[in-house]
């Protein structure tokens, strides 16, 4: 096929325009560009397949991804390589098909390529994601026993992390240790995922011996490290040391993040420490680095309701809006739930209306909650008009009768 002017498009056409495609995001569009190559006889350079591969799966898409890749094979477009087949079998692995990656493994062979490190690294971790650590341990095994392709760093650090998540500290230390008498040096991850592991554990005398291991190795602390020593220390109640790690993290000039300052509020706000939990809030409103996230004041709010202070409770929910950080479902439960602890039904009814006028969809705590603070305040009329709305069956604008509201004065227990 030729334009007006007689020019055939040639293979570096095809790839520098279904290139353009990829990075434009028209995924659709460049598959296409690609199949169509093959009917002017192109042989279309493999980096041009594995780009749009790897941008599908980025995209979410992996199913596509691997049906494409199987019809180029079926239709002899191209002959995948080893990063082929490691972006195809990363892609399934993402999404839990841990079946097709072991198929595609298999297949490398009728192509010349056999699995490689990466190869490996992919399939242990995916076996681990899916809570099958026993045989991503197994591969990691049989790595060592046969000496083609040996475990890295990734790749015991992956296992480590399978029994860490499944609670399996001892069998995570036992790999750690095999890892250093094969040689392999461990690296920050390593070390944060054993910390994490044992501070989740409630172990953390092992947390801290690892945090010392880590320095000892000339691992750079992050803040991930401190995070988990922090949460470790809260989790276990012990604030006082939670907040001194808080302190030492300037020592290594880093900056708590967003997940630090949700860790140490929502700690303080357990043991009732709101003042403080204030202080720190303030803190986190002044690093223009942090984006606020509604996480981090659902805590201050819910201890603040507890406390009676709901005028307090709803200047923080104003300033949180102004930060353009939206309330959740928790936070509109939390603050129906404290009015009406306080008697104070129209402003309970109000804000159930903007719960759903602003698409919050109520879950049954929250309706319940409220069901049985308006019967205990004598208003059982009210309830059919609450469970339309919450069911989707009324609109929001038909406001809940308040009348009686007006009247009520008084202090109802949920």
């Amino acid at each position: 096929m030729t334009d007006q002017s007689g020019y055939v498009p040639d293979a570096g056409f095809f790839s520098f325009v279904a290139g353009s495609c990829t990075n434009a995001g028209l995924l659709d569009a460049a598959a296409n560009l690609l199949t169509k190559g093959s009917w002017f006889g192109c042989r279309i350079e493999w980096y041009a397949y594995n780009n749009l591969l790897n941008t599908l799966i980025a995209h979410g898409r992996a199913q596509d991804a691997v049906a494409l890749f199987e019809s180029w094979i079926q239709d002899g477009l191209y002959s995948p390589d080893v990063w082929s087949f490691n972006v195809v079998i990363k892609g399934v692995c993402r999404v839990g098909n841990l079946q097709k990656a072991l198929e595609l493994v298999e297949r490398m062979t009728e192509f010349g390529c056999s699995p490689d490190t990466i190869t490996q690294n992919i399939l242990v971790d995916g076996l681990c994601r899916v809570k099958q650590v026993n045989k991503g341990h197994e591969v990691l095994r049989r790595l060592q026993r046969d000496g083609v392709c040996m475990p890295n760093v990734v790749t015991y650090t992956s296992v480590i992390s399978g029994y860490c998540k499944a609670g399996r500290m001892k069998d995570a230390f036992s790999v750690y240790n095999d890892m250093l008498q094969s040689g392999t040096r461990p690296n920050t991850v390593t070390y944060n995922v054993l910390i994490n592991g044992y501070g989740k554990a409630l172990d953390m005398e092992s947390a801290v011996r690892m945090y010392w291991q880590l320095i000892l190795h000339s691992c750079p602390p992050d803040v991930v490290t401190f995070n988990s020593l922090i949460d470790g220390y809260c989790r276990c109640g012990q604030l006082d040391d939670a907040m001194r790690i808080w302190m030492e993290m300037g020592q290594h000039h880093i900056q708590p993040n967003v997940y630090t300052f949700s860790i140490i509020i929502h700690s303080l706000c357990t043991q009732n420490r709101s003042a403080e939990a204030l202080s720190l809030l303030r803190e986190l409103n002044m690093r223009a680095d942090i984006v606020p996230q509604t996480f981090i004041y659902n805590p201050i709010i819910d201890i603040l309701c507890k406390g009676g202070k709901v005028d307090e409770a709803n200047l923080i929910v104003t300033d949180m809006e102004e930060k353009g950080c939206h309330p959740d479902k928790y936070t509109y439960t939390i603050l129906i739930i404290g009015h009406c602890m306080k008697g104070r039904i129209p402003e309970a009814v109000t804000l159930f209306h903007k719960m759903v006028e602003t698409g919050c969809r109520p879950d049954n705590i929250t309706i319940n909650s409220f069901i049985s603070c308006v019967l205990k305040a004598g208003m059982p009329n009210e309830v059919h008009q609450i469970m339309l709305i919450a069911s989707g069956h009324a609109s929001a604008s038909q406001k809940v009768h308040s009348h009686q509201c007006q009247r009520l004065d008084m202090s109802v227990a949920v």
